[in-house]
């Protein structure tokens, strides 16, 4: 009882108040190492001007690659769309006045649906898991906007497979 009123007190500080505020954003851009895109968009909240939950919704989608070695070897990359929904934490060196760097970690869930095509013909769904950390910029403009970009490596797994995504992203936060 006496931690929560604790908390409380410090959670309505004027001091403390001032740093909080409340996230949306949207972001977009390719996948690095196999072809595709990326797009994001979530909710957080930030207790302090230096740390930001966040929860999004992310969906990247890597195109089918299909190649031969010209003695009639074939290799086949089946591509897909992945969506997860993802818990993050993202930590800045410096305040929301101020252009900054942070690094990011956090984990996802959700689905994979893998592209259909005349090598991979079978329509499935599979469950996808993952961490996943990066780092990025963010340039405060004005109003509570600010314009960031950020890569991160998304590491997990699908069907018994092990899952790697990477990608990099630019967007708009609106702070409030």
């Amino acid at each position: 009882m006496r931690s929560i009123l604790t908390g409380l007190v410090l959670l309505l500080s004027p001091a403390l108040a001032a740093g909080q505020s409340l996230v949306v954003q949207g972001s977009a851009g390719p996948t690095m190492i196999d072809s595709g895109y990326s797009v994001a968009g979530g909710l957080g909240y930030s207790p302090t001007s230096h740390v930001t939950f966040l929860a999004q919704l992310d969906q990247s989608h890597l195109s089918s690659r299909f190649s031969t070695d010209g003695r009639s070897g074939q290799s086949a990359f089946r591509g897909g769309t992945v969506t997860l929904a993802t818990a993050e934490v993202q930590v800045s060196l410096f305040g929301l006045d101020r252009i900054t760097p942070y690094g990011l970690a956090g984990i996802g869930i959700g689905a994979s649906h893998p592209n259909v095509n005349e090598f991979f013909q079978d329509r499935i769904t599979n469950t996808v898991r993952g961490v996943f950390v990066g780092g990025g910029l963010r340039v405060p403009l004005q109003g509570g906007l600010s314009l960031f970009a950020d890569g991160r490596v998304i590491l997990g797994a699908e069907a018994g497979e092990t899952l790697g995504l990477a990608p990099v992203r630019a967007g708009l936060a609106w702070r409030f």
